[in-house]
């Protein structure tokens, strides 16, 4: 499964392929177009526009440019995907860190995703 994440206005979205590797579900984000050299976290959220309960799945720090490779593993496959249960359902968000918790989500799972031929 892929899809992207970003920020209203923003055409260099952040890339996510979320794939199985032997018993284990991978996520793997290229995040751009943040402020270089900060903190942020990697989160699900219980709304698409960020807010609600909030947990965290990784936390990293842009390099110069404002990017970075973020990697998590867990079962996230199932509760991002639209065909997820309402009261299943999670959305991811990248957030700003502040005193090392969430604050605000500065760019957000975006409603259109491509499925694998294996996952069809």
């Amino acid at each position: 499964m892929h899809f992207t994440l970003s920020r209203p206005g923003n055409n260099n979205p952040t890339t996510v392929s979320l794939f199985d590797q032997g018993l284990t579900q991978v996520l793997q984000a290229a995040v751009v177009g943040l402020e270089p050299a900060k903190r942020y976290m990697l989160a699900l959220t219980t709304n698409p526009d960020g807010t609600g309960t909030i947990e965290p799945i990784a936390q990293f720090m842009t390099n110069p440019a404002g990017a970075q490779i973020v990697n998590a593993v867990g079962p996230i496959r199932q509760i991002v995907d639209p065909a997820a249960t309402r009261n299943e359902r999670r959305y991811l968000a990248v957030m700003t860190l502040e005193n090392g918790k969430p604050g605000q989500p500065v760019q957000l799972q975006q409603p259109t995703f491509t499925r694998s031929s294996a996952d069809q």
